[in-house]
């Protein structure tokens, strides 16, 4: 969860709720402890895992009270559900303009968020283990956002590929035939990871260049946007 609402705005360019993602925090802690508590109690008495039924009645007690850490928890997953449709309805609200909402200490939170095709429109300077938090320190807390005046070169970056979704699809299809031992659709499974993998292997042009145009136009944007 710290890492969801972390990593949320550099990815998606706004910040989480943070009173539904409080109230979530404190349902899934509370509740885990709630939950799985009574069922370490119950192990060290005898009960084992995976049973299909019980006559121990003294277990009974033990056993409703991690049922009620299980609602808790349900709470908690509720809580985070409406956290995510909350900010992404009230999202113009929450906007980072700055691409660094949590006064970072590594130099990703230096770009834009979201970010950018690219890593960095000029490549950073690095002289210290947290670059971008020394160099905030050096300028008083703020580091200058200014564009400095230099001529931005064209990069490369590689094209976009579907080839992670149609792999895991197959590797889905070969994992439920395993499964079930269903042999034919194994190795129709293996024959389309193969196919795909062969497919990727032999496409022409892996990359496209962003022109020094567009880098330079999404920069002043970008500046622009702190600005405001």
């Amino acid at each position: 969860m710290a890492g969801f609402n972390y990593w949320f705005p550099k990815a998606f360019g706004f910040t989480l709720d943070e009173r539904w993602g409080r109230a979530s925090f404190w349902c899934w802690l509370v509740g885990f402890y709630v939950a799985f508590m009574p069922l370490y109690v119950l192990g060290l008495v005898g009960m084992t895992r995976r049973m299909q039924h019980y006559d121990n009645l003294a277990w009974q007690p033990w056993l409703l009270l991690a049922a009620v850490g299980a609602v808790i928890i349900l709470f908690g997953i509720a809580c985070q559900i409406m956290q995510l449709v909350v900010s992404i309805r009230d999202r113009k609200q929450h906007r980072d303009l700055t691409g660094d909402p949590w006064n970072g200490r590594t130099l990703e939170w230096s770009t834009a968020s979201p970010p950018p095709a690219w890593n960095f429109a000029a490549l950073p300077e690095v002289s210290a283990i947290d670059a971008y938090w020394t160099r905030k320190q050096y300028t008083c807390g703020t580091p200058d956002q200014s564009i400095p005046a230099r001529a931005y070169r064209p990069i490369e970056v590689p094209k976009n590929s579907a080839i992670g979704v149609v792999t895991a699809f197959f590797a889905v299809v070969i994992g439920f035939a395993l499964i079930w031992h269903i042999w034919w659709l194994a190795v129709l499974g293996l024959l389309g990871v193969f196919t795909t993998l062969l497919v990727f292997a032999f496409r022409d042009g892996e990359e496209i260049e962003i022109s020094a145009e567009q880098i330079a136009r999404f920069e002043r944007h970008a500046q622009t946007e702190v600005a405001r």
